[in-house]
């Protein structure tokens, strides 16, 4: 029927605080100021409707891309036993101590927010096998005194740059990349039966 108003519709707590935390992001990349964040959200926590709701976000792109924030740093400890880490995300720095002990520590899923990483590993009486992506370039530098550090990475990378010192004593640090053995043996088919 002419003439008639449908009301506005109204919002819930969930709807408000999804709005704020998009406005976080903005500013987290600088699209916002930090004056201009707190007052989006005081008017955001203010509203009732969908329509001032839609004011604070209209002249924002719809999904803004918030940096991946770097991590700091990692500790992987084995004293007379064993680690084994997988990461998503590498570190700044990972610090790994083997003492009659051994870690593993797999970064070949890992994403690298910085495009590098370093780690420090020390064994003694231990060992520790680091993995790296196909493809990344490997410094490794150290010292051995009855142990040995070894890299079987390629070195024609065009990946991360991953920096490793590896102080070993009777023990030893392998850099590796690819494919497990039981990595391989998991993706094998099953025998036939007979």
């Amino acid at each position: 029927m002419a003439g008639e108003h449908t009301p506005a519709l109204r919002i819930s707590d969930a709807e408000r605080e999804r709005t704020v935390r998009t406005l976080g992001e903005h500013h987290a990349v600088g699209r916002l100021t930090y004056d201009e964040f707190v007052e989006r959200m005081d008017l955001a926590y203010d509203a009732r409707t969908y329509e001032q709701l839609d004011v604070l976000t209209a002249d924002l792109p719809e999904a803004p891309a918030v940096p991946a924030q770097p991590q700091k740093r990692r500790w992987l400890v084995a004293v007379m036993g064993g680690n084994e880490r997988a990461e998503e995300i590498a570190h700044d720095s990972t610090v790994i101590v083997d003492v009659m002990g051994g870690s593993d520590l797999d970064l070949r899923r890992a994403s690298f927010p910085a495009g590098e990483a370093s780690v420090t590993a020390i064994a003694f009486m231990g060992g520790s096998t680091i993995w790296v992506p196909e493809g990344a370039r490997v410094e490794l530098s150290g010292f051995a005194f009855m142990g040995g550090n070894s890299n079987s990475v390629p070195a024609a990378g065009s990946g991360p740059l991953i920096r490793i010192k590896a102080w070993s004593l009777m023990g030893g640090i392998d850099v590796r990349s690819g494919s497990r053995r039981r990595d391989r043996t998991r993706a094998l088919p099953p025998p036939p039966r007979l």
